[in-house]
């Protein structure tokens, strides 16, 4: 099967001066992973992801906590995570996007990059056509409603 036949057709989409605080709006309303990050001419500049949000910037901890009378309390980190947070929604798309990205085209089969998807850890691939054009996205849902579909 080829991936043109499984891909989302109509992916999301994000300038690179985009504040982050539309990604996450994005990624929270559609349910995403990642956003793709495009030019004025829809040609693939970069992808924004989850990951790229919570660990280039924020950089999340575990919590301290400390057993007082039987009583787990908090005792640190909240604070400086939230400040952390208000800073990176402050940041803009170019600064935290991940530029180097494994593309694909409509035409390879679906088998090859979920091959490359499963080897890379990645939950998202861009489809480009010859201009590197933005045509689509494949994700690890897709794969799965395939796989759902055949069973």
């Amino acid at each position: 099967m080829k991936i043109q036949e499984v891909m989302n057709k109509y992916p999301v989409t994000v300038g690179k001066d985009a504040p982050i605080s539309d990604v996450a709006d994005l990624l929270v309303k559609y349910n995403l992973t990642a956003v793709s990050v495009v030019d004025d001419d829809n040609k693939l500049l970069g992808i924004i992801s989850e990951g790229d949000l919570l660990y280039k910037k924020v950089r999340p901890h575990v919590p301290h906590y400390v057993n007082v009378l039987g009583a787990s309390i908090y005792y640190n980190g909240i604070g400086e995570y939230n400040a952390q947070f208000k800073k990176l929604l402050a940041s803009h798309v170019h600064e935290l996007m991940t530029d180097e990205v494994i593309t694909t085209t409509p035409d390879k089969d679906v088998e090859e990059i979920v091959s490359v998807m499963l080897d890379q850890h990645l939950k998202n691939v861009p489809v480009v056509d010859k201009e590197y054009r933005l045509i689509g996205i494949l994700s690890r849902r897709d794969i799965i409603k395939l796989i759902a579909k055949d069973n």
